[in-house]
């Protein structure tokens, strides 16, 4: 029954902004304001406050560390494997199999997962996929698109990310013990009610949004099966050979690898969809989001049901 009470209400929301989508109610712009408040408000709040709150050493580092390899390794990949895709889609297969959406997906589930205060394994990590999303894929769909970005707008595009910024403040804040000097204060019960207000609606709004955006089209979706199947089979080995070096280094626990495991279910960064340009591409990464989605929810659910013990 408690499984039921966590994943039904999950689906139940999603399922909401699939409906109000189609009455349209939440349209496109609907949708893109949600994802923008979310983006440059709720999320920065909530990465701040899991950061200073983390426990960092040494191993925080190899988990850093252990993202590159991951984001570069599949990016490497995708270069390998371009030419057994349509040619129209081909020179977007490698930034595709690489990246995942933590901030609008992935860290709303595993929260529910593993609690809000455990956020700081994924969110430290997860900063670097952004990173990556606005420098090497920024400039990857800008060159398929038949553009050159300058040097400035790729560093505006970082500099200017609210959330970055707010991952670059919370890891200072957590090197000042910032996080503990708020709890000791007078202060600590303030503090915790107005990061409560911040965060307690963003896992709902968040995937009120994806409900919004999953497309049910044929057409559209088998546009990115194919894809969809070889993505998980490579985030399958990455994620094998990740999990067995944490544990032969730093050692494994349950907190983070069911952390590990629901983020590397998680589909490719949104971004793909934004950088989109031409219509087969845009056709593609929507397919490709809708049902990296779908399956990202399938193991959330066995991920749920294995936390309580069944």
């Amino acid at each position: 029954m408690i499984i039921l009470e966590t994943i039904i209400p999950v689906f139940l929301i999603i399922a909401l902004g699939k409906f109000l989508s189609r009455k349209g109610v939440l349209n496109d712009n609907g949708i893109a304001q949600i994802k923008n408040l979310c983006v440059t408000v709720l999320l920065p709040v909530m990465a701040f406050d899991a950061l200073i709150h983390g426990t960092y050493s040494r191993n925080s580092i190899l988990l850093i560390a252990l993202e590159f390899f991951m984001l570069f390794s599949a990016w490497g990949i995708g270069f390998l494997l371009k030419r057994f895709f349509d040619k129209s889609i081909r020179d977007y297969i490698p930034y595709a199999l690489t990246t995942y959406e933590g901030g609008l997906f992935g860290w709303a589930l595993i929260s529910i997962l593993v609690g809000e205060k455990n956020l700081f394994y994924i969110v430290s990590m997860d900063i670097f996929s952004g990173v990556f999303g606005f420098t090497v894929m920024y400039i990857g769909f800008k060159i398929n698109n038949g553009e050159q970005p300058s040097r400035k707008e790729i560093v505006l595009s970082i500099a200017k990310n609210p959330l970055i910024i707010s991952v670059v403040l919370g890891f200072a804040g957590a090197f000042i013990g910032l996080g503990k000097i708020i709890d000791e204060s007078a202060y600590a019960g303030l503090y915790s009610k107005a990061i409560s207000l911040f965060t307690a609606p963003l896992t709902s709004l968040i995937l009120l949004s994806i409900g919004a955006g999953l497309i049910f089209n044929k057409t559209v979706l088998s546009r990115g099966i194919k894809f969809t199947v070889v993505r998980i089979l490579i985030q399958a080995v990455i994620c094998v050979l990740v999990l067995k070096l944490i544990d032969w280094t730093i050692g494994m626990n349950r907190v983070l690898f069911a952390s590990l495991l629901m983020y590397f279910s998680c589909p490719p960064s949104f971004l793909i969809s934004i950088y989109s340009k031409k219509k087969e591409a845009v056709e593609f990464s929507s397919a490709v989001i809708s049902l990296q989605i779908i399956f990202a929810l399938a193991v959330f659910s066995v991920l749920l049901i294995l936390s309580m013990g069944l």
